[in-house]
């Protein structure tokens, strides 16, 4: 199994590390371990238990101690190593170095979303070198054992390091290995319970912090596994999982108008064979239009002081007993359109209401919205208010509403159905 740094995974640590880096080759000071360590300990990137020492007096106990078991020089040696991997550092023989324009671009970065693409690039392009000289790319190789295995355990992506290069054939062998049990996997790829536990400490945390995995409990679970359709974006959760603290999963959570319904990145879209690019940026733009609806309506409802949940419904605003839950759908002109969306719509809200807002919630004074981008035919609205089901849509930016007793199109206001 090919060795990686494995001192610490917080990408703010990181992050502050490679700012102390760049202090030291910009005061033309020596890339030694004695002096990065030095550094990363005074600036609290390197913290050790004893807190009644003072900064001195810890570093005077450890120059007491043999050089191989002081273990900020340890630190500052792995770190050191992983922006080499990364790519962000040359070091020359004399100990000085430079930094590389990727490094000083993440360091110079304007805010978190463009440092969170930069270090996931830099990541993707981490090359790890065997001892017998081919290269594979760990980061790429675990995200990959995440999209085909979801739910794998998260000590089973030591494998992740176990592959020698980026073959079809390699990473079949990895697949294989991964269908045994931790014990199995350790006695056939000859690696001894300590380099397991470090095979794991950096890259799966770091793939988390990046958005590319989440991890629930023991487990691990693709971000990209998301179901993008034109309308909605919903990601399956096992009934039975929990939260690394033992609390099963939420199928709600409360959130603010800056928080609900945040835009997915997109990956690069490319041409293959048959070439679905152009459906591909529809869905997308449908995508984005639904999310804008769903912040737009969080925000109308939360100027007037109703709470906010999302969860596999799109908004649920609650004030006192009363819950308004809310579907939301993009739609085109065609009939056909309206009609598949009316009809995903509506079974859904029965759904939510039914099995979260009323049964886990424990609502009993519920309103059912359907929400549409745009007015929908008459015959969908009629279908709706026959269900019991309020229909609400924009018009030029504002949320309107067909009242069944008028008989008319008026301003919807939530604040009438409390």
């Amino acid at each position: 199994m090919k060795n990686f740094p494995h001192q610490f995974n917080d990408l703010t640590k990181i992050f502050n590390a490679l700012l102390a880096i760049k202090q030291l080759i910009d005061e033309e000071t020596a890339l030694k371990d004695e002096n990065f360590g030095e550094l990363l300990t005074r600036n609290e990137i390197y913290t050790y238990r004893d807190k009644s020492l003072t900064i001195d007096e810890f570093l005077a106990l450890e120059e007491e101690k043999p050089k191989a078991n002081r273990g900020y020089l340890t630190v500052a040696r792995d770190i050191r190593r992983l922006f080499e991997l990364l790519g962000f550092l040359t070091v020359f023989e004399d100990k000085s170095g430079s930094l590389s324009s990727q490094a000083i671009q993440l360091l110079s970065a304007p805010n978190e979303e463009v440092k969170r693409e930069l270090w996931k690039n830099s990541f993707l392009q981490l090359g790890l070198e065997g001892t017998d000289g081919e290269i594979s790319h760990p980061y790429r190789i675990l995200l990959k054992l995440v999209q085909d295995k979801p739910g794998i355990e998260t000590k089973k992506l030591m494998l992740a390091l176990e592959a020698e290069n980026d073959s079809i054939e390699e990473y079949e062998r990895i697949i294989d290995l991964s269908e045994l049990t931790l014990d199995e996997i350790l006695e056939s790829t000859g690696t001894s319970e300590s380099m397991g536990r470090n095979a794991v400490k950096i890259l799966p945390g770091i793939a988390e912090q990046l958005g590319d995995i989440a991890r629930r409990g023991n487990n691990a679970f693709p971000i990209g596994r998301i179901v993008i359709t034109e309308d909605e974006i919903s990601t399956e959760i096992p009934p039975d999982a929990t939260n690394p603290e033992g609390v099963p999963y939420s199928q709600y959570r409360a959130v603010s108008s800056d928080t609900i319904a945040v835009d997915p990145i997109f990956n690069t879209i490319s041409t293959v064979s048959i070439d679905y690019t152009e459906s591909i940026r529809i869905r997308q733009q449908r995508l984005s239009e639904h999310q804008e609806i769903v912040r737009r309506l969080g925000l109308f409802c939360e100027e007037r002081a109703f709470e906010l949940y999302e969860g596999k419904f799109d908004c649920l605003s609650t004030m006192e007993e009363t819950a308004l839950v809310f579907e939301i759908k993009t739609i085109l002109s065609s009939m056909s359109d309206q009609e598949k969306q009316t009809i995903k719509g509506v079974g859904q809200l029965k759904y939510y209401k039914f099995s979260i807002v009323n049964r886990q919630m424990e609502y009993e004074d519920i309103k059912e919205f359907l929400v549409y981008s745009q007015k929908p035919e008459v015959s969908l609205i009629e279908f709706c208010t026959a269900e019991n089901i309020k229909v609400v849509w924009l018009e030029d930016g504002i949320f309107r509403i067909y009242d069944a007793v008028s008989n008319a199109d008026v301003d919807f206001e939530p604040l009438d159905f409390v």
